[in-house]
């Protein structure tokens, strides 16, 4: 099922709906489309963030670690996209520096060859826990993804890896990519290799997004870590930020960070003499994690569809799917699971997963409920995908 052909560029460089646009309420976006020439789905899922009852769930009696079946329920909403980006809110350092959970994330190397069987291709490494692990957890984290066939973006081994326009080619459309933290908890970067991780400075910012336009890029995808943690709204230095960049030229704004969903925009900008239209998630919560209370067990899988239509590339349509944690008992072991959110509902009253009981549904209800109505309530013509043949 795994279909995706990517080609990676490395060019060495020496408003809308409710979130602070003043733009006209643009037409509904429509959902993206069966697969055809020049036309890519990016899907973007939330922060993967490893607690260590997560990582336990996952252990095997032979000491090795098998994430896959966590997140089996999803696999297709990973694989199926031309290219699916997630946020890795961990380090995977090695055993020698230890496995742990917060406040200093280290996780098995497994993930990283999983996430790849998954149909994952590209792996945000600049956030907070960038330098859980130091330098070694930089350096040993980029090469697990590398050698798992992951792609990563955000953190660097050196001067001249960190100064390359990262471009990702897909159906002839060239797909730049940025990824930014606005802090690593306080930890300073290692001196004279500041380099290693994105910091959200607006000059490296911009300069970045002009790398990226002069080495080709036809639509600009900025990755940002910031916000205030459990806000379920952007603050005022989130919007502002983003209406920049957008105006600078980025398409596309993929946030993590919180751990809760916060609204999606839906802006078309001034681009010249003409407009284009851009999508914002602030942010897309928690895909997995052992934050089991409301808001934060659960998060978004969005979907964006790019078309090129007479060497014009545009941002064309969005839709997304709610997913949430479930955690169950097996043989004595609490175990974890994403689901979407619609599907699961569907199934249990169908009685098709005994796994799921009515205290479940009635989760699987609010996180619906509560996940709707904050998009729709900021930009409604951003509406969810239908997973089933029924109205929820």
């Amino acid at each position: 099922m795994f279909k995706k052909t990517l080609l990676l560029i490395f060019i060495f460089c020496l408003t809308g709906c409710g979130t602070g646009s003043k733009q006209p309420e643009p037409a509904a976006p429509p959902a993206p489309a069966a697969a055809q020439s020049q036309v890519v789905t990016i899907t973007a899922a939330g922060d993967f963030l490893m607690h260590m009852p997560v990582v336990q769930s996952a252990r095997q009696p032979d000491g090795s670690y098998d994430f896959k079946p966590i997140f089996s329920n999803v696999k297709n909403l990973l694989a199926d996209p031309d290219l699916t980006i997630v946020n890795l809110e961990t380090r995977l350092a090695g055993p020698a520096y230890g496995f742990s959970g917060y406040p200093a994330f280290n996780t098995p190397t497994e993930l990283a060859y999983d996430m790849k069987e998954l149909g994952i291709d590209v792996v945000l490494t600049a956030n907070n826990h960038s330098l859980d692990r130091g330098w070694p957890g930089i350096v040993n984290t980029l090469h697990n993804l590398e050698a798992a066939g992951l792609l990563p973006v955000g953190t660097y081994r050196s001067r001249e890896e960190a100064g390359k326009a990262l471009i990702i080619e897909v159906k002839n459309i060239k797909i730049g990519l940025l990824n930014y933290t606005e802090s690593t908890n306080g930890l300073p970067l290692p001196r004279g290799k500041e380099f290693a991780v994105n910091l959200m400075h607006k000059d490296k910012i911009y300069a970045d997004i002009e790398n990226l336009k002069a080495a080709g890029a036809e639509v600009i995808v900025a990755c940002l870590h910031f916000g205030a943690e459990y806000t379920r709204y952007p603050n005022r230095q989130q919007v502002a930020l983003v209406e920049e960049l957008l105006q600078r030229g980025v398409d596309i704004v993929l946030g993590n960070h919180v751990h809760v969903i916060q609204p999606m925009d839906w802006p078309k900008i001034n681009a010249g003499s003409s407009t284009k239209q851009c999508f914002v998630a602030y942010s897309l919560g928690n895909f997995i994690s052992n934050q089991q209370w409301r808001y934060s067990d659960c998060g978004v899988l969005v979907n964006i569809e790019i078309a090129k239509e007479n060497h014009q590339v545009a941002v064309k349509g969005v839709d997304y799917v709610p997913v949430w944690v479930d955690t169950y008992v097996q043989n004595g072991r609490t175990k974890y699971r994403v689901l979407p959110v619609e599907k699961a509902m569907a199934d249990y009253l169908a009685h098709s997963d005994p796994l799921l009981t009515a205290e479940d549904y009635k989760k699987l209800v609010q996180v619906w409920q509560d996940t709707t109505s904050l998009i729709s309530g900021a930009c409604p013509v951003i509406a969810p995908r239908q997973l089933t043949g029924s109205k929820v």
